[in-house]
C-alpha cells in the first residue's frame, strides 16, 4: 500500500489519502484533491502480474465510475500496455507506475526492477531455442489458423509438450488464446516485436566483407555462385526486405549461407573480410529454420518475410522502417 500512497501524497493537487478498508484482492483507497473533490481507488494486488491474469481481472472487475489500479512486485511491458490500453493504473515496487484520472496524471518508468524467471520470454524467442523457433514460424504462416497441439506438432515433427510449452507461455502472456476449437495467435505484432528484441539480445556470428562491386553486382555473383558451384545463398536484411517491400535504398548486401561454403564463397565471390565499410555481410546459416518458406524473388533466393523482419529489426539506419513494411505487408494481412 505504501508504494501507491507515496506517489499520491507527492502530488501537489492532492490534500488527503487514506485507506478505507482491505478487500479480499487488494484494498479501496479515498484521494481529496485541493478543490475538496473525493475519490476513491479500488486496488487489485497480484503476487504475479502476468499479461493474462490482469486481461482477466480486468474483464471481471468492472467499476465504471471508479478508478482502478494493479499492484504487484513486477509489473512487465507486456502488462503495462495492457492496463493503460483499458484504462487501469499500475504501480511496481520499484517505483514504477502509471495513472491517469481525475484531473491527475501519474506516469514513471525506468526504475530497474529484476524480472522474475517466471517472465522471462528468452526460452522461445531467442535464436538458440530451434524448436521453439520451428513451432512459432509455423503459427506465423497463416496468423490466423486455429490449431490443435496434436496437428502443430505433428506438422513441425516436435512433441506435443514442447508445443505445450510454447502454447502456454503464449497464453499466459495474452498473446494466444484457446477455443473450443483449438489455440490461436492473438496480437501478433506484439508477439513479433517481442520476438524481434530478445532475437536481437546476442551478438550474432557475421562475416563483414568488402568488394568493389556494388550490391547489384554482388547479387548476380550470389546467383552464378549457385551456378558455378552449387552453393546456395539467401537474402536477407535490405538486400532481402526490398523484394518484398522496396522501402528503402541499401548499399550493403546481407545473405545466409552454409558454414561450410563461407569460405569458398568468399574466394569466388573476390571479397575480403574488413573490420569496417563492409557492403556485403555474411551470416551463417546455422539451421534450416531461418530458410523456412524462402522463396524465388526477382530470379534471387530471398528468406521469408517472418525472417527478413527479425534480421531488420537488428540493423541500424532503416532497418526498423523496412520491417515494419514487411510486417504489414507481408505477415499481418
Amino acid at each position: 500500500m505504501e508504494c501507491v500512497e507515496n506517489k499520491f501524497l507527492k502530488l501537489p493537487n492532492i490534500q488527503k489519502y487514506e485507506v478505507d478498508r482491505r478487500t479480499e484482492d487488494g484494498f479501496i483507497a479515498s484521494v481529496e484533491m485541493d478543490d475538496g473533490f473525493v475519490f476513491k481507488i479500488y486496488a487489485y494486488s497480484l503476487q504475479k502480474a502476468f499479461p493474462s491474469t490482469v486481461m482477466q481481472l480486468i474483464q471481471k472487475k468492472n467499476h465504471d465510475t471508479e478508478a482502478r489500479i494493479l499492484i504487484s512486485p513486477y509489473i512487465s511491458d507486456r502488462t503495462a500496455q495492457i492496463c493503460e490500453k483499458n484504462g487501469m493504473g499500475y504501480f511496481d515496487y520499484a517505483g514504477n507506475c502509471w495513472f491517469v484520472g481525475h484531473s491527475i496524471y501519474l506516469s514513471e518508468r525506468g526504475n530497474k526492477n529484476p524480472q522474475p524467471e517466471e517472465y522471462s520470454a528468452v526460452s522461445i524467442f531467442e535464436r538458440s531455442s530451434v524448436v521453439s523457433s520451428r513451432i512459432l514460424r509455423e503459427l506465423f504462416a497463416d496468423v490466423n489458423k486455429v490449431w490443435k497441439l496434436k496437428h502443430l506438432s505433428e506438422k513441425v515433427g516436435c512433441s506435443i509438450g514442447q508445443v505445450s510449452k510454447v502454447m502456454g507461455f503464449l497464453i499466459k502472456n495474452a498473446w494466444a488464446v484457446k477455443t473450443a476449437e483449438g489455440y490461436a495467435v492473438q496480437e501478433p505484432e506484439s508477439v513479433l516485436r517481442e520476438w524481434g528484441r530478445v532475437y536481437g539480445k546476442k551478438e550474432v556470428i557475421s562475416y563483414p566483407c568488402y568488394s568493389l562491386d556494388n550490391p547489384s553486382v554482388l547479387e548476380g555473383k550470389l546467383r552464378k555462385l549457385k551456378q558455378d558451384t552449387g552453393i546456395e545463398s539467401y537474402l536477407t536484411g535490405f538486400s532481402g526486405g526490398v523484394r518484398y517491400a522496396p522501402v528503402v535504398r541499401y548499399n550493403k548486401v546481407h545473405v545466409y549461407i552454409a558454414p561450410e561454403d563461407i569460405q569458398e564463397a568468399v574466394r569466388y565471390l573476390n571479397i575480403k573480410e574488413v573490420d569496417s565499410g563492409a557492403n556485403m555481410v555474411i551470416f551463417p546459416l546455422e539451421n534450416d529454420s531461418y530458410i523456412k518458406d524462402s522463396r524465388v524473388i526477382t530470379g534471387d533466393m530471398v528468406v521469408s518475410p517472418l525472417q527478413i523482419y527479425l534480421d531488420s529489426m537488428q540493423l541500424k539506419g532503416r532497418g526498423e522502417e523496412l520491417a515494419e513494411a514487411v510486417l504489414k505487408k507481408e505477415i499481418i494481412r
